[in-house]
């Protein structure tokens, strides 16, 4: 079965588990919840730069989008609401504390996939953390695209519906985070640092 197929099908499961839950079943509930709550936790984590709070965004979302489910009328994806509803709230809860956030070492680790075994090499170590510090630096809004687009790999016009814009402006604030991020790795790439 190709990937599409696959997508299609988790979008159906999905959709057939918001009608159970519409008719009163709490499992369907439960199963969403299930099927979608790391990657929630990933994009929080992604995003906010702490566990905790990626904890706290997670199950505020899960409580959102249960009080909200009632009312889903099929628009857009049923992941692709819920990522929207997290994204919402994340960007909230950042303005909210009015201070840059950065991650963490262990937020970062898990946000990026970590292909590096213990003895690879120190530079290769240390890049790792200048990347995962660069992409905390990020304004929020391009940070939230570049996870979504680079790790969580969703096409342009997904992160759209979900960032509720246009894909011209999605386009844009992935180039511009690209750039920004060449810049301040490029000197370490070209061995400059």
């Amino acid at each position: 079965m190709c990937p599409t197929n696959r997508a299609t099908s988790g979008e159906q499961d999905d959709l057939a588990l918001v009608r159970e839950f519409q008719g009163g079943s709490e499992r369907a509930f439960n199963e969403l919840v299930l099927r979608h709550r790391r990657g929630i936790f990933l994009l929080a984590v992604g995003m906010l730069g702490s566990t905790d709070d990626a904890e706290d965004m997670t199950q505020e979302a899960f409580i959102k989008v249960y009080g909200s489910l009632k009312d889903f009328r099929g628009d857009s994806a049923v992941y692709t609401w819920i990522y929207r509803i997290t994204v919402n709230l994340c960007l909230n809860h950042l303005r909210g504390r009015k201070v840059r956030s950065f991650f963490s070492l262990e937020a970062v680790e898990a946000t990026m996939p970590s292909r590096m075994s213990a003895d690879e090499p120190a530079e290769l170590k240390e890049f790792s953390a200048k990347a995962r510090k660069a992409i905390s630096e990020l304004p929020e809004k391009q940070r939230a695209v570049f996870i979504l687009r680079h790790f969580r790999e969703l096409p342009h016009a997904q992160i759209a519906e979900i960032m509720d814009r246009d894909v011209g402006t999605i386009k844009a604030n992935y180039f511009q985070a690209i750039q920004k991020l060449k810049k301040k790795l490029g000197p370490y790439v070209h061995g400059k640092e």
